[in-house]
């Protein structure tokens, strides 16, 4: 089984806005057509987060006419750039705020929210953050997270301002449990990082528009890095990850 990852869209209500020399809705449905030619029409996708980039109802309304073209089962993850009430508005049987359904016995997948309405800053709700806490203490598969907030820092100063505030305690949470793997797969930095502790390894992935550059103090866009999305691929008991560069 294939689960896609695309993440921070940064559509507008202006479908022909450029940000960052770039055109995101351009890019988008690059993105998707190159999805449906290499993982087919019924590919199972991830997006995490900031999917709008002015918070309108129309930045959304712009994505599910892309999205509505193909026959893709898509989960949705709220991002700082996201008007919460307005993405709620585009989901249906198709599109929605459910973990993706995982045709592997061995894994279970798990959408978690750091979204703060109107707030950079990443944060596990108390409530969210108990519940994700005894279903590790429960289960007996490997798990799949996806956030939007990367849940530790990649050494990019001005990012890691906003790392997941809570984020120390579903790590120990994780390494407790040795004798599961943990994978999680984050958007917000638009970039690729990896970075592996025990049994836990986190990911994060390029925006389908523009990309900052790594490791450094300051804002600043990497021209030279291309667009793209994640493929994780689960293989019986074991997972493969990477990204495609368009």
């Amino acid at each position: 089984m294939e689960i896609i990852q695309i993440t921070d869209l940064h559509i507008s209500r202006d479908i022909n806005q450029e940000k960052h020399g770039c055109c995101p809705y351009q890019r988008l449905k690059h993105s998707l057509s190159e999805i449906k030619k290499n993982h087919g029409n019924d590919a199972s996708l991830v997006i995490t987060g900031d999917l709008s980039s002015d918070y309108s109802k129309e930045s959304y309304e712009n994505i599910k006419t892309l999205l509505k073209q193909y026959q893709f089962q898509i989960s949705l993850l709220p991002g700082n750039h996201d008007d919460l009430n307005n993405m709620i508005y585009i989901c249906d049987n198709q599109i929605s705020l459910n973990q993706i359904n995982i045709k592997n016995s061995n894994f279970i997948a798990h959408n978690i929210d750091t979204h703060i309405q109107d707030n950079v800053q990443g944060c596990i709700k108390d409530n969210d953050m108990k519940a994700i806490k005894n279903k590790i203490e429960k289960i007996k598969e490997n798990v799949i997270f996806f956030t939007h907030h990367p849940l530790i820092k990649i050494n990019s100063l001005w990012i890691d301002k906003n790392v997941t505030e809570n984020n120390n305690a579903l790590i120990q949470c994780m390494l407790k449990r040795s004798d599961l793997l943990f994978f999680i797969f984050s958007g917000h930095v638009h970039q690729e990082f990896h970075h592996k502790i025990n049994n836990v390894e986190f990911f994060t992935s390029p925006s389908s528009c523009y990309q900052f550059k790594s490791e450094t103090d300051d804002f600043a866009i990497d021209k030279d890095a291309s667009y793209g999305y994640r493929v994780i691929s689960l293989h019986g008991n074991s997972l493969d990850t990477k990204v495609v560069r368009l």
